[in-house]
């Protein structure tokens, strides 16, 4: 298994941790009366059963590292503005918004790292500690993880180790966390950011034998989306968390006019990328809900 997947298998994970860490009375007040969080506490399911739901996730969902490996391997080229602007972090205002674009900015730090886009990697580092920070979650990037990263930010090998030993650190840390709801929503975001970086640099490439594996795994996808909308299902009594579902499935009725990834074709693959880049839009400009 080569670095890249290596710190993806492990990054993940440490994602779905990484929101859990907050404290209640620290809630930032745009979190709304009836929040993921609220839900979390009323929760009736077994923490046993709730943890087991998200191992199945991370076991059964293609990480970011993964697809995007597949565009890389193709040669299709990098594509800046498939990367979510930093800039966009100033719209992160709700709690739980926080939570689904901290996993957006992890995928697109995924995507630089393959792509060795170093230019593009320190200003997404940076935006994800805060994003971290914002959630409460104080050792997801320490100063001396900061520091590593000005001395080697230019050095493939030693960034995907420097980040991984920082979500190395998060899991240790976090393990016995229990915030899964917020969880869900980290995973949602890194999930549908790799899904939309993949059809929109590929959107252009026409169907050919060679990249015919391409679609198979955005295909594929479709699964994975199901088990993500049966995952968020548990706190569907929030407002953000049911329309974030609402706009999953308009995605999945998309897959649903597509039979196979034989049979899916250019045109197909634009109307499902329509889909996806809607949904991404709401969420990165803080509008994917309105109260």
């Amino acid at each position: 298994m080569n670095n890249k997947t290596t710190l993806y298998l492990y990054l993940l994970p440490s994602l779905l941790l990484l929101s859990s860490c907050s404290d209640n009375s620290n809630i930032p007040l745009g979190i709304t009366s009836n929040s993921i969080d609220s839900v979390a506490l009323q929760q009736t399911k077994s923490t046993s059963v709730l943890a087991s739901n998200y191992e199945m996730v991370i076991s059964d969902i293609p990480f970011p590292f993964e697809i995007i490996d597949n565009l890389y391997s193709k040669n299709i080229p990098f594509n800046q503005k498939a990367m979510n602007e930093v800039a966009n972090v100033e719209n992160c205002n709700l709690y739980n918004s926080k939570a689904m674009n901290l996993g957006i900015f992890g995928a697109d730090l995924s995507y630089a790292v393959t792509y060795e886009e170093f230019q593009s990697i320190g200003s997404r580092v940076k935006t994800t500690k805060r994003l971290a920070d914002e959630l409460n979650i104080p050792y997801a990037f320490d100063q001396a993880m900061m520091d590593k990263y000005s001395k080697y930010k230019d050095n493939k090998d030693s960034l995907t180790k420097i980040v991984y030993d920082s979500y190395n650190q998060v899991d240790k840390s976090l393990k016995n966390d229990e915030r899964f709801g917020v969880a869900a929503l980290v995973v949602t975001g890194s999930w549908l950011e790799g899904l939309y970086i993949s059809t929109k640099t590929f959107i252009d490439a026409p169907k050919t034998p060679d990249n015919s594996s391409l679609y198979k795994v955005i295909y594929e996808q479709k699964q994975s989306l199901k088990i993500v909308v049966n995952l968020l299902d548990e706190y569907k009594k929030d407002a953000y968390v049911s329309k974030v579902i609402e706009e999953l499935n308009l995605i999945i009725s998309e897959y649903n006019n597509i039979s196979s990834d034989v049979a899916m074709n250019e045109k197909q693959l634009i109307a499902l990328h329509a889909k996806i880049e809607s949904f991404r839009a709401k969420i990165v400009e803080g509008v994917v809900i309105t109260f």
